[in-house]
């Protein structure tokens, strides 16, 4: 009789709890390689700067790390991926700040968000790329003034070209718009690439780019810069003016950083943070990330959060105004 009750009792576990837990226990994390999910094209800044991370990123953690571009809906189709992973550790999102408003972009145009910012959790910021005010190189315009002083006169018509509706350009644009009380009109392009096409083609009379992306063609002559969105000057461009300068308080900054899917374990996420701290020291790492122009803008977690939700609030009051995009 006690035989059986302990066999009986053996068998509860195996059917219950005990051998799942034995059959789907994991190593110590990570055991092996682990999804950097970008959500954009190769070769943008998120792309450009996800892939320096990755060798460091590698030594730190001990193993290989796999970038996976998810492109589409300007970042959501990727971000909607991570967020509907299992929460382990394993697929990671690397991203723009132009996530900040993407569920808010979802509902002005009434629609569904395909996530929700709180289902992902910031691991660390990374790094930021402030931008430029850029013409092409014969343009009219020698400066940001002329620029504005065109606009107030002929309202809708001075076009400025962006990356896409709500993106790291229009958003900026819009902000720019408003300060200055001048309207402008927008066209714009599938990405990047094609949009600086479109300014050298002289197809828009002025966009926003950030410095990693602009100064080669600024060096090349190829474009101008009116005007630099920062609160100083920047040592490539000492003649150029800050917005600031010129009267116009607009606070956009462009950033990458790394978020986990929300409930990802606290032991996972303290390996994480960990390791990002160690690359953003790595001499390999800085070296690139100052060839590429950018600028290490490092914050862990809890620093990231709070600059996040200050963000998020001031951004999304940006896309109600600019209001839903036919």
């Amino acid at each position: 009789m006690q035989r059986r009750t302990v066999l009986c009792s053996v068998g509860v576990l195996v059917g219950g709890s005990l051998l799942p837990g034995l059959t789907h226990a994991q190593g110590v994390y990570p055991d092996h390689p682990i999804n950097l999910v970008i959500p954009f094209p190769p070769g943008g800044l998120a792309d450009t700067v996800g892939r320096m991370l990755l060798p460091a990123l590698e030594t730190a953690l001990g193993k290989p790390m796999v970038p996976v571009n998810r492109a589409g809906a300007a970042g959501a189709i990727g971000a909607a991926a991570v967020v509907n992973a299992k929460a382990d550790g394993y697929t990671l999102l690397f991203t723009l700040s132009s996530i900040s408003t993407l569920p808010e972009q979802s509902r002005v145009n009434n629609q569904k968000p395909t996530f929700l910012l709180n289902q992902l959790k910031p691991v660390a910021r990374v790094s930021i790329d402030p931008m430029v005010v850029l013409t092409h190189a014969d343009s009219p315009y020698k400066d940001f003034r002329q620029l504005l002083a065109d606009a107030k006169v002929r309202p809708g018509v001075v076009s400025y070209g962006s990356s896409g509706v709500y993106g790291t350009v229009h958003v900026p644009a819009e902000m720019l718009a408003h300060a200055a009380g001048v309207k402008f009109n927008h066209v714009p392009y599938t990405g990047g690439g094609p949009l600086l096409q479109g300014l050298l083609g002289k197809q828009v009379d002025f966009t926003l780019l950030p410095r990693s992306s602009s100064m080669v063609h600024l060096r090349g002559g190829r474009v101008r810069a009116l005007a630099v969105l920062d609160s100083q000057r920047w040592p490539q461009l000492p003649e150029v003016p800050t917005t600031l300068e010129l009267g116009l308080d607009v606070n956009y900054l462009p950033w990458t950083g790394l978020l986990a899917p929300e409930g990802t374990p606290e032991p996972v996420l303290a390996k994480l943070r960990s390791a990002v701290a160690q690359v953003v020291k790595s001499p390999a790492f800085l070296a690139s990330l100052e060839k590429s122009e950018g600028t290490m803008a490092y914050m862990d977690s809890a620093e990231f959060q709070k600059f996040w939700d200050s963000e998020i609030g001031r951004l999304n009051e940006v896309v109600k105004r600019i209001g839903k995009m036919e």
